[in-house]
């Protein structure tokens, strides 16, 4: 007998219940770490605006979930073209550490 396949869950779901850096499921009303940043000059996200998308990382070679701030967003007012959610502290700035990689990598290009 054939098992059914399990159906893949959207990415808003999996970005609200996923770990960005380690993966791990986030059960409901449970804390968790954000944080945010910046796409280089001459990207344009504003037709990805609150949704969420996909982000390969180079340095540690993986692909991490970040939701595109909207227009009208706080995190936008504060800077920010993008958000992530983590787990825990210790993730979250593992994330962080991955996102300043990039820049780094990018500045030797």
């Amino acid at each position: 007998m054939k098992r059914r396949q399990k159906k893949p869950q959207n990415l808003i779901e999996l970005f609200q219940a996923t770990c960005g850096w380690c993966g791990k499921t986030i059960p409901p009303d449970t804390e968790v770490f954000g944080g945010g940043g910046k796409v280089r000059p001459g990207v344009d996200l504003s037709s990805k605006a609150g949704q969420v998308m996909p982000l390969y990382l180079a340095g540690p070679d993986k692909t991490v979930l970040v939701a595109v701030t909207g227009a009208d967003s706080e995190a936008r007012r504060d800077g920010h073209d993008f958000v992530y959610m983590t787990c825990s502290a210790a993730c979250g700035e593992r994330l962080r550490a991955a996102f300043q990689g990039e820049i780094e990598l990018g500045k030797r290009l």
